[in-house]
């Protein structure tokens, strides 16, 4: 087995869903979302450590690094998401929002 894994491409993606049932998709923006809340509170968190604690330079960088990295990481979520609901529409159904998109629930939950 590698040491990194490649992810899926959203070509291949979205070959991968259309065999998908709406709750299987469902889920699997669900699960999605969740990836991306947990991406999101680890860069908040990142981000503080490198305000208030962090002392040397060459650290800052390799944490903003991971920063940096965890952002387009949720730019592939959001855009696997986008592709579900593509899928569901193009099935000729309505796309129901189930929750509220990650920043949303962050930025009312305060």
């Amino acid at each position: 087995m590698s040491s990194e894994n490649l992810p899926i491409t959203p070509v291949a993606f979205s070959e991968a869903i259309k065999e998908l049932s709406l709750p299987v998709l469902y889920a699997k923006v669900a699960e999605l979302r969740n990836s991306i809340a947990h991406l999101q509170r680890s860069n908040q968190e990142l981000r503080l450590f490198i305000t208030e604690s962090c002392e040397s330079d060459a650290d800052k960088q390799e944490l903003e690094g991971y920063v940096a990295e965890n952002e387009v990481v949720k730019g592939s979520m959001n855009e696997r998401i986008r592709l579900c609901k593509a899928e569901v529409e193009g099935r000729g159904n309505a796309w129901i929002e189930l929750d509220p998109e990650p920043n949303e629930a962050t930025t009312t939950g305060e």
